[in-house]
C-alpha cells in the first residue's frame, strides 16, 4: 500500500468527485485499521479532500463525504476537527439526512463550548427524522455525555424530552433509556435527576422490556439516593397496575429498598408491602414476594448476629 501513496495523492485531486470520494474512503479505511500503513500527510490530504466536498452543491457528494467523516469520528475524532466549520454550516441543511450526519459528527468532535448549542439544534429537528437517524443521534449524545460529564444537565434534559415524547418505536426508546442508564452509572451528579425522570416515564410506558430494565435500575440505584422513598411509590404502582411480568420485576426492585441505610423506617414499610403482595393471585408475583421476605429476614438475622458478636 505504501508504494501506491504517490498515486493516491494524485487521485485525491482528480476532477471527478467519485474518484476523490473512493480514494479518500480507501485511505481512511486503511488508516483506521492500521495507522502505520498511511502517512500522516496522506491522511491529512484525504481529510482536506472530504472537507472540500462538504461545500459542493451536489447532495450525493456531500452525503458520501459526511458518511466517511462520521465513520472516522467514531475512532479518531481529533483528526477531523478541521472540518468543524463546514460541518456547522450543514446543520441547517434542507436535507435531513445531511443535517443529521453533520450534527452527529460534530457531537463526536464537540467541546464544552458548543455542546449546549448543538443540543439545542438537535432538539429542533430530531422529531423530523426517521428512527434510524434518531438512534444515530442518541448514540452520539451518549458518547458526548461520557466525554463531558459536567455538561450533563442539557444532555439529560434532551434525552428525557425525546423519551417522554410519544414518537418513536421500541428500538429508539430503548436506546434513549440505555443512554440514561450509562449516565446514571458513570455521571454520579446526574443520577437522581435521571432516576426521577425515569420514574415519571414508567407511569406511561408501553414496552415491557423497557419497564423491566428501568425497574431493575431503580432497585439497584434507588436505595443509595437521598430520598429512596420517592422511588418506592413509583415501583409499588407497577405492582398494582401492570401485568404479571412487570409486577414480578417490581417486587424484586421493591425488596432491595428494605435494607437501605438512608431511611431506617422504610424497611418496615417494604416488609409490610411484601407481606401483602405474598397473597397475590399470580403465582410468579406471590413467589417473588415470599422469597424476598425470606431473604430480607435472613439478612437482618445475620446483621443482628454480627452485631452481637461484635459487642
Amino acid at each position: 500500500f505504501m508504494d501506491f501513496q504517490p498515486l493516491l495523492h494524485d487521485w485525491l485531486t482528480s476532477k471527478y468527485e467519485s474518484v476523490q470520494l473512493e480514494t479518500a474512503k480507501l485511505i481512511t479505511n486503511f488508516a483506521t485499521r492500521n495507522s502505520r500503513l498511511v502517512s500522516p500527510e496522506l491522511f491529512a490530504s484525504a481529510v482536506t479532500t472530504l472537507q472540500s466536498l462538504l461545500t459542493v452543491p451536489r447532495t450525493s457528494a456531500k452525503f458520501a463525504a459526511l458518511r466517511i467523516l462520521n465513520r472516522i469520528s467514531m475512532v479518531s475524532p481529533e483528526r477531523i476537527v478541521v472540518c468543524n466549520p463546514e460541518l456547522e454550516s450543514l446543520i441547517n441543511d434542507s436535507n435531513r439526512n445531511i443535517s443529521t450526519y453533520a450534527i452527529t459528527t460534530l457531537l463526536k468532535t464537540g467541546t464544552t463550548k458548543n455542546i449546549a448549542s448543538l443540543i439545542s439544534t438537535i432538539t429542533k429537528f430530531i422529531h423530523d427524522v426517521s428512527d434510524d437517524f434518531k438512534i444515530i443521534i442518541i448514540d452520539a449524545v451518549r458518547t458526548l455525555s461520557l466525554n463531558f460529564p459536567n455538561e450533563w444537565k442539557s444532555i439529560v434534559n434532551f434525552l428525557i424530552d425525546v423519551l417522554k415524547n410519544g414518537e418513536g418505536g421500541f428500538k429508539f426508546k430503548n436506546n434513549v433509556v440505555e443512554a440514561l442508564i450509562d449516565i446514571v452509572s458513570f455521571v454520579p451528579q446526574a443520577k437522581e435527576t435521571a432516576l426521577e425522570n425515569l420514574c415519571d416515564f414508567i407511569e406511561d410506558c408501553e414496552f415491557n422490556e423497557i419497564l423491566v430494565r428501568i425497574l431493575h435500575l431503580l432497585g439497584k440505584e434507588g436505595p443509595s439516593t437521598s430520598t429512596p422513598s420517592l422511588y418506592v411509590r413509583h415501583i409499588y404502582n407497577r405492582v398494582v397496575l401492570e401485568n404479571s411480568i412487570i409486577r414480578s420485576a417490581a417486587v424484586v426492585a421493591l425488596s432491595k429498598f428494605a435494607l437501605t441505610k438512608n431511611d431506617s423506617t422504610l424497611g418496615d414499610s417494604i416488609v409490610s408491602l411484601l407481606k401483602r403482595i405474598a397473597n397475590d393471585r399470580d403465582d410468579e408475583v406471590r413467589d417473588r414476594a415470599t422469597i424476598s421476605l425470606k431473604f430480607i429476614e435472613s439478612v437482618k438475622k445475620d446483621m443482628n448476629t454480627d452485631a452481637q458478636d461484635f459487642i
